[in-house]
């Protein structure tokens, strides 16, 4: 038997190559040339003319050669520009004796945002320990010690410090971009089961209640085919309007009371009694929460005509209370021990958060179901 094992999904390859990136890496490539270039007695004769190739190659791999390693989105392609760049700063800090040392802090700050803690001060480590080589060619060991604790390693310390704060900084924006796409997944979820899902429940009470009349009352098993065909019509119009929703263009929906009603009197159509009561003063309530209370009340009732049993149901709607509006469904069907956690449930209370309510669902075996759903307003 072939056991599954799950293997968790590594840390996508984050991009950090743009205008600021690329100009900040020419900028530090082309400083440490031009300090060795120009300071006498750097660069044996003729060594300006050896070092501007492995210079400008330092560039292109650091820059378009990141680049295209990113866009891959290969790890691996990753880490291959980091060598490169370390054998060519390290190659060109050595050949100038320490002068053109800033090539090598620009390999560190590509180690410190690619690589995870320990990898990248490995490279810092290995980085310092070339640059203290090359200063011990030009000047007295304990010299070089003060000048690599002193210029590279205060250079170090801030490219690393600031490099981990840009590596925080698309880390951040990485996740906020990863919630804000399930965060939408989850909302046309919710648009697909509360809307046409509900429609395609309702369409099919209809049909199965045309056959069980076909032969014994054939004008009532027309009647349910025509009100199977209304369904299916408003339905295609509601799929139109989550589909305006998603493009940010739907059209604006009916009132709060009407949209109840149309909900009450289908339910009463599938062979559900149900009536709406509206207690206090109605008002008119921001879009998202006369939204939310209508998909509350469109699922309650397709539960209701799914799994109650129930004769009878109410729509109550509640204006009491000054700062908050209540909304109440209720059937007199066979209950439950415990509401269920079907993905129905799931989609009003996320709706529920959405807008600021509560929703709490009451209910026992013989005694019915009834959801309540306070809203402000």
């Amino acid at each position: 038997m072939v056991v599954p094992v799950s293997v968790p999904a590594r840390e996508p390859v984050a991009r950090f190559v743009g205008p600021g990136y690329v100009v900040a890496f020419l900028a530090v490539t082309v400083a440490g040339f031009a300090q060795a270039a120009i300071t006498p007695g750097a660069l044996p004769p003729g060594g300006a003319a050896v070092l501007a190739p492995v210079a400008g190659l330092h560039a292109m791999v650091g820059t378009l050669g990141l680049h295209a390693a990113e866009r891959r989105g290969a790890r691996g392609w990753v880490h291959a520009v980091i060598g490169a760049l370390a054998g060519l700063g390290a190659a060109a800090t050595l050949a100038s004796r320490g002068y053109a040392s800033m090539l090598l802090l620009a390999v560190v700050a590509v180690a410190v945002l690619h690589l995870r803690p320990r990898a990248s001060l490995a490279v810092t480590a290995g980085a310092s320990l070339v640059a203290l080589v090359a200063f011990a060619w030009r000047d007295p060991l304990w010299t070089a010690l003060v000048q690599a604790e002193i210029g590279f390693g205060s250079g170090t310390a801030f490219v690393v410090v600031f490099s981990r704060i840009a590596r925080r900084e698309q880390l951040a924006r990485a996740d906020h971009e990863r919630l804000a796409r399930a965060e939408e997944r989850n909302r046309i979820a919710r648009e697909i089961h509360d809307g046409l899902g509900h429609y395609l429940t309702v369409v099919h009470i209809q049909l199965e209640a045309a056959r069980s009349y076909l032969t014994a009352d054939p004008e009532r098993a027309r009647a349910a085919l025509a009100r199977a065909q209304q369904l299916t019509h408003d339905g295609l119009g509601e799929v139109r309007r989550s589909v305006g929703l998603l493009r940010g263009s739907a059209a604006a929906p009916p009132p709060l009371l009407d949209a109840l009603g149309a909900l009450v009197d289908a339910s009463t159509a599938a062979g559900v009694a149900t009536r709406l009561c509206v207690e206090g003063t109605p008002r008119r309530l921001a879009e998202p929460v006369e939204f939310a209370l209508v998909r509350a009340a469109q699922e309650a009732l397709t539960n209701v005509r799914r799994h109650a049993g129930a004769a009878g149901a109410e729509v109550t709607l509640g204006f009491r209370e000054p700062a908050s509006v209540r909304l109440r469904v209720e059937d007199d069907g066979i209950g439950a021990r415990a509401p269920g956690g079907g993905f129905g449930l799931a989609g009003m209370r996320e709706r529920a958060e959405l807008v600021g309510g509560r929703l709490a669902i009451t209910t026992a075996p013989g005694e019915g179901f009834a959801l309540e759903l306070e809203v402000p307003g």
